[in-house]
């Protein structure tokens, strides 16, 4: 596929696990996985990757879905047995809007990277996993989330146990991704904690550097993370590609409508909510 082109192989030779650079490599991204929950594979994708790949996107933005989103740090229901003022209750915002798999197009670069068999097979690696599937969904398997100046992701652990992002635009200023490394544990939601960053508290926070072209893997289950406020007049870009230990993954209609606005491919994007940002 010559993605020598479009991906730096000699500084992350993922093609050939085997190989020893390839597999110090894994332990670099292994450890600090560890220590922090994610890795930045720095200029990953090439400059002019990156440019062919707004350049594919560039007709299908305006098919975005914006819509205000309000959601707790937990993205669950209400829980009755808290106050409204508690961590576990506590109302966020997220004004980002996100294009779906189905404006994306099949054959682009996005698409190709997205299936290529070498990617996956590095990602499980470093994961601990046997191996990774494509979703089936004929929404989510790549998204693109897009913030326009003014838009925010809010405080919140993720549901999915990993998340691989390629940033393929930076905004002008603000969009940095903040987060707190290991906040709470299967064991112990340790809601003080949780609570004093939702109030503000600077201390335990920190940032995690990426640029355009920066690949991540990010577990964020555990972690507390958010986006804060896009400024200037560039919008941010970053594609979400969706895997799972097991083939065939589709998301419930429910949350295809809260994300997308619609249950299904070919189906109209509602209008742009102006109050999104």
């Amino acid at each position: 596929m010559g993605f020598e082109r479009h991906i730096d192989l000699t500084r992350y030779p993922i093609e050939d696990l085997a190989h020893p650079e390839a597999a110090a490599l894994v332990g670099r991204c292994r450890s600090a996985l560890g220590r922090c929950g994610a890795y930045v594979l720095e200029g990953f994708l090439r400059g002019r990757a990156v440019a062919a790949a707004l350049g594919e996107l560039a007709p299908s933005l305006e098919h975005a879905f914006y819509a205000p989103k309000t959601h707790n740090a937990y993205l669950a229901p209400a829980d009755r047995g808290f106050g409204p003022s508690h961590p576990r209750n506590r109302v966020l915002h997220t004004s980002s809007a996100t294009l779906a798999y189905d404006h994306i197009g099949t054959g682009g670069l996005l698409e190709r990277l997205y299936r290529w068999p070498p990617l996956r097979a590095f990602i499980a690696e470093t994961l601990g996993y046997d191996e990774l599937h494509p979703y089936a969904d004929e929404l989510a398997a790549i998204n693109v989330l897009v913030y326009p100046p003014g838009t925010q992701t809010g405080w919140h652990f993720d549901n999915a146990n990993f998340v691989v992002t390629l940033l393929l635009q930076e905004g002008e200023g603000g969009g940095a991704y903040e987060y707190v490394p290991f906040i709470r544990s299967p064991g112990e939601e340790n809601y003080p904690a949780v609570e004093a960053v939702l109030e503000g508290d600077p201390g335990p926070v920190q940032t995690l550097e990426q640029h355009a072209g920066d690949l991540v893997v990010f577990q964020g289950r555990y972690t507390l993370h958010r986006v804060t406020p896009v400024e200037g007049s560039r919008q941010r870009l970053v594609a979400v590609l969706a895997y799972d230990t097991r083939p065939g993954t589709t998301l419930t209609e429910h949350t295809r409508t809260t994300f997308y606005g619609r249950a299904r491919a070919g189906d109209p994007v509602p209008e742009r909510d102006m109050s999104a940002g």
